[in-house]
């Protein structure tokens, strides 16, 4: 079996002047590399002079390596992103090393969670999402296929959660893809059919669909009962947080007698309604006389922009109303 070697650090650097301690990597003293080296005791000696310390505690450091591999950054995206090495970030999560350059410290904390570069390999989870949100809009494997440059195979697997990684460009390409099918509706109704009943759910559902942890916001009040009734009003897969608000309202009202339960229904029914109508109302008022879009009529307003576009659509503006 072949190993992979580790490239030498560039010439000019204070790294490729030392080499290391087992030998593998020999000491290099050309001009560049002892400039280098000088340039780099100069540069300590500097900060030692500001009072600044030249090794932090790796807890310092720590946290927020464990928050970039939360995001799915391995420990090689980490350190390409850094700029450090890879052993670098090892030593601090296996607690080898008790402190960390100060320098190589703060490269580190500038890496941004889920930036992914390059072919590296990322959590699948947004790209499932955003194939199973292609096939609520109806849209069939072989038309993401052909935007996506993935095989239709490859469209089954990340639709059945088969994946649990998925490389960048791949990941890219996808999320392309779904960014120019979500503005239309397909016409294969089997997908269309499973994704509603799998409660899969449509692109503008997302805040942040790459997110892990992102919960879906199919209502802009999903986890209340008045959530429930949007659901219901207007025939959309029930979420379980909806559920499981109605049932809890449910137990809530168990004092009642049947005929005031019903009373009770009616007037939460007629509320989620109701609100609904009047938020796309004050919407197109708004963009209409002071001329902002969608995002800025959202945040005066006070709901998500993925929200308003469904309410919008949900409550289409009437010729006699436009007039």
């Amino acid at each position: 079996m072949t190993v992979a070697t580790k490239p030498l650090p560039p010439h000019g650097s204070d790294a490729r002047y030392k080499g290391n301690r087992t030998g593998t990597r020999p000491p290099c003293h050309c001009t560049r590399c002892t400039r280098g080296h000088r340039r780099a005791d100069a540069q300590r000696e500097l900060r030692r002079l500001r009072g600044e310390r030249n090794l932090v505690p790796i807890g310092e450091v720590l946290p927020h390596i464990e928050m970039l591999r939360a995001s799915g950054m391995s420990q090689t995206t980490i350190a390409r992103q850094a700029g450090v090495s890879q052993a670098v970030i090892s030593y601090i999560t296996t607690g080898r090393n008790k402190t960390c350059q100060t320098e190589k410290a703060r490269l580190i904390l500038t890496v941004q969670p889920r930036r992914f570069t390059g072919n590296a390999e990322r959590p699948a989870i947004g790209s499932i999402r955003r194939v199973r949100a292609l096939y609520y809009l109806g849209h069939s494997r072989a038309a993401i296929s052909t935007l996506s440059g993935l095989s239709v195979a490859s469209i089954s697997l990340l639709a059945e959660a088969r994946w649990n990684v998925i490389d960048n460009r791949a990941a890219t390409a996808l999320a392309a893809a779904c960014q120019e099918l979500a503005r239309t509706r397909g016409n294969n109704w089997k997908n269309q059919r499973r994704a509603v009943a799998e409660a899969w759910a449509p692109p503008a559902a997302w805040d942040d669909i790459d997110d892990p942890a992102a919960i879906p916001e199919w209502t802009g009040h999903c986890g209340t009962d008045r959530g429930f009734w949007v659901h219901s009003l207007h025939q959309l897969p029930m979420c379980p947080r909806c559920k499981a608000a109605h049932e809890a309202w449910l137990e809530e009202q168990a004092h009642l007698s049947a005929q005031e339960l019903n009373q009770a229904r009616f007037r939460a029914r007629a509320a989620a309604s109701h609100r609904e109508a009047d938020l796309a109302h004050d919407a197109r008022e708004l963009m209409r006389v002071s001329g902002l879009d969608v995002q800025l009529a959202a945040e005066r307003l006070g709901v998500t922009r993925n929200h308003l576009q469904q309410v919008l659509l949900r409550h289409p503006e009437t010729e006699a109303v436009a007039a």
